[in-house]
């Protein structure tokens, strides 16, 4: 069972049954499939998702967040997989489905927020995630909580009349260290993990 954690402007708590619809309706929107898949005709069915939602509550190696403002509504999903203790590396991906709250820092402090689980709790020393790169939001999102480009994969899918790249980005346990104490001193941001608590 997963954590519930609590940053400044989100809350991360499981997936529960109850959020499959929302789920399934950011799954099957057109825009954010855009940005996930890079395939904005992408559909997946209540079925296809209940099975994702079984597999993340069995398998040790994933998981998903649902985001919440701290007020409680469910605004997005970070989920996981390929988390290798042995290995201490995980792959994460994120995705903000309420478009009202794109560009307001949600997402930004929903990684935080994750990335202070990974590295001082479960002591992982990597985590990874692969980004589109017309996705240039994101990826300064990302370049803001610390990751770094490792790689590039070439001609991965053919978006809207071109084909786009899979930017492999990372941060590691020591570059987390850098940027961590960087977060407490900026005045909205509250240390990942600082209020949180194991649901009963």
């Amino acid at each position: 069972m997963l954590p519930v954690r609590t940053g400044t402007l989100v809350t991360l708590r499981e997936i529960e049954e109850a959020d499959l619809p929302l789920v399934w309706e950011w799954e099957n929107d057109s825009e954010l499939g855009l940005y996930l898949n890079a395939d904005p005709n992408k559909r997946m069915s209540m079925d296809e998702v209940r099975r994702r939602y079984h597999q993340y509550r069995t398998d040790p190696t994933s998981g998903m967040f649902i985001i919440c403002t701290r007020d409680g509504q469910a605004i997005g999903m970070l989920g996981f997989d390929r988390l290798y203790r042995d290995l201490g590396t995980c792959r994460l991906f994120i995705g903000i489905g309420l478009k009202d709250y794109w560009g307001h820092g949600y997402g930004s402090d929903a990684m935080r927020v994750v990335l202070g689980y990974f590295f001082q709790h479960i002591t992982l020393g990597k985590v990874q995630l692969s980004v589109y790169d017309f996705n240039t939001r994101a990826i300064a999102s990302y370049r803001k909580c610390g990751f770094e480009v490792e790689g590039v994969r070439r001609n991965v899918a053919f978006v809207q009349g071109r084909w786009c790249d899979s930017i492999e980005m990372v941060i590691t346990v020591d570059q987390y260290a850098q940027v961590q104490p960087i977060w407490e001193k900026q005045d909205s941001y509250v240390p990942a993990g600082e209020s949180s608590h194991e649901p009963g």
